[in-house]
Parts: structure tokens; sequence; C-alpha cells
């Protein structure tokens, strides 16, 4: 009998896996691959990560280039600058490392094993992996929003079909460019991404040209592609390529009774901040306390979870709206870039920064607004 089985190994799987067996609890981890394993991500974050994960991100584990810019690219043409230092990291490295953290806490693993079923009962919870089964008191479905994911589809089966509801593709170069070095492009602009940004950075010595889209994802890409060649001079080769597509629709699922979601799973994929992995370490780290809490307790814990998480849910469905107006027209998108939103945002991020500096982490305020 575990105290809380988690499924998925990912950044929320990982980071609330690690703070339960910190509390003293029998955790295990699932995962249906093997880590180390490739995941479709940007890998780039703001320096709060290591608050909410608790832990300074080794050296080791980063890219060797520090972006410290940002220029976003608006359809009107305009650009605007920023400077804020940025981690990056390839998920591969960053994933396995938050693996390390959870197995050196005491958590112990169960890799390369698919979930097959989910049986709740009264106390408890029994989870079927291949002809095996596990039981805890509670579990967490922190595996995604993937066609291959299973906690959210088993919870909300309704929420799934074969229309694609987002993807994303990165192309991966070695060679010569324009681009800084330190400086991370994001483009807002409908005709080359119709659900996000478009983004355009090195890690390493690859430059990553992405995108994200609705519909029409390669189109998009190849058109993106296009333009870095031209107005970045980029010369060289294709040395690799790698692509995510979701089938799930949106909203906030954080569980039902011992089951609880967090990460892409619970629904925490902010596209109008452009951003996930803060959202999903910091709701794995919310549910985790809550679970600490249920289980000293005795309390249901998605009860706690619930309300410890209602800031960070309340956000991400505000979000939500503000991107369906922000990507309605052109000019729809410009005016969300308007000089009284920059000078709104500029004095947000500078409260913000400074709360987060002396709040607990679980109350910490994800940027960029």
């Amino acid at each position: 009998m575990y105290d809380v089985i988690v499924i998925g190994a990912g950044i929320s799987g990982s980071v609330s896996a690690k703070i339960l067996a910190d509390g003293g609890y029998r955790v295990l981890l699932v995962d249906r691959l093997t880590p180390p394993r490739n995941k479709v991500c940007s890998g780039v974050q703001l320096k709060y990560m290591e608050k909410i994960i608790g832990e300074k991100i080794p050296d080791d584990v980063l890219c060797n280039n520090k972006l410290r810019k940002i220029r976003v690219t608006i359809p009107s043409g305009k650009v605007l600058h920023g400077k804020m230092d940025l981690l990056n990291f390839w998920r591969e490295d960053f994933d396995f490392w938050l693996n390390g953290l959870a197995i050196n806490a005491g958590v112990e693993t169960q890799w390369n094993r698919v979930v097959s079923s989910i049986k709740q009962k009264k106390e408890s919870v029994v989870v079927k992996l291949g002809k095996d089964d596990f039981e805890a008191r509670y579990v967490i479905g922190a595996d995604g929003l993937s066609p291959t994911s299973f906690s959210r589809r088993w919870l909300k089966p309704e929420l799934f079909s074969n229309k694609v509801t987002g993807s994303s593709l990165n192309y991966y170069f070695k060679g010569k460019s324009l681009v800084p070095s330190d400086t991370l492009h994001i483009f807002y602009r409908r005709d080359l991404s119709d659900l996000m940004y478009s983004w355009l950075y090195y890690k390493d010595d690859l430059l990553v040209v992405g995108t994200s889209s609705l519909e029409k994802l390669k189109h998009h890409a190849d058109v993106f592609l296009k333009k870095v060649r031209k107005e970045f001079n980029l010369q060289g080769e294709k040395v690799r390529q790698d692509g995510y597509v979701t089938q799930s629709k949106g909203g906030i699922v954080l569980g039902k009774e011992r089951v609880l979601l967090v990460g892409d799973a619970a629904g925490f994929l902010d596209l109008y901040r452009g951003v996930g992995m803060d959202s999903a370490a910091l709701s794995g780290r919310i549910c985790a306390k809550s679970l600490c809490k249920a289980l000293e307790t005795g309390v249901d814990g998605l009860k706690i979870y619930g309300r410890e998480a209602s800031r960070l849910v309340n956000n991400t469905i505000k979000n939500m709206k503000k991107q369906e107006q922000r990507y309605a027209s052109d000019k729809a998108l410009d005016e969300s870039f308007s000089p009284i939103y920059i000078y709104k945002a500029t004095l947000l991020i500078a409260w913000a920064k400074l709360w987060n500096k002396f709040c607990r982490p679980e109350e910490l305020v994800l940027l960029p607004p």
C-alpha cells in the first residue's frame, strides 16, 4: 500500500512526488517510458522555477548559451525589446534531473510501465500496470494531454475526440544565422501561428525554429522557416525535428474522489502567457502539499487541493478568455500589445518580482502577465 501513486514522470509528476516523499510519505512514480526520454517543449523558463521546485538547477543541466533578452514581433511589424534572465534547458536533461531529485528523496519508481486501468475504492485507488496491481490512498495523474495519456481521458472521456485541438512543431538547425545566441525571438502573427506564437532561439549550438497551430501545422512551420531563412540569413542543415499534438478540449479538471490531476493533465496550459512548465510545477507542488495535509488529518485531499489551487485555476481560466479575444483578429492581437498594456505589464512585473521574492512558493505570481 502506497500513500500516493504518481502517473507521469515529467515536471508536475516529479515535483509532486519529491515533495510528498520529503514529507515522509511512501510514493510510487510511474512512467510509460524509461528516463531520460525526449520531451517536446521549449525548455525556456523564468528563474522562479527554482523556488517552485525548491532546488537550484545545476549548470550542467542548463544549455551553454544563456538567454537574457526577449524580442517580440507583433502583426503591425512593431518590435518590442526586453531584458530578462531565462533558464534554457533541454527537457530530456531537466526532467531526468527532476527524476533524480524524487528518487533521492525516497520515491520508488516503475519505468516502462503503461497504466491500463484505475479503480477507485472507498479509501484507496488501485492502478493496474500491465498485469500487476498497485494500491494507494491517492493517485496523482501527471501524464499530460498527449494521445497516449491516460488519467485525464479516464476521468473525462467526453473531452477527447479525433479532432486536433492543439499542436506544435520544432525544427533544429546546425549552421549559421543572424540570431543572437542570448536572445529569444517571439512572433505574434496569425499567419505564422493561429494558436499561440512562433519562437526562434538557440539551444547550445542548435537553432530552434518552432511554431504552434490549431490547423495546418506543417504549413505554418514551413512559412515561418522561409521567413527565418530570409530575415536571419539562416544557412545550415536541419538535423532533427519533433512535434506534439493533443486531441483534448480545454478546461480545468482537478480530479475526482481520490484521483487528482496536475500540470497539462489538469488543463494548466496557459496559451496567453505561452508557457506551461511553471504552471505544471506549481500545480504539482500545491497538489503535493494538499495531500500531505490530507494524509495527516484525514480531510478530503481533493477539497484541500481545490481550495489551495483556486488562484491558479482562476488565472488560467481568465487567460484562456483573454487568448480567445487576442486572436480574434490582427487588430485585436496588435492592441493586446498597446502602450497602455506594456505600461501596466511593466508595473505588474515589478510588483510580482518583489512579491515572489518573499512569498511562499505556493503563492508565486506567474509571469509574464
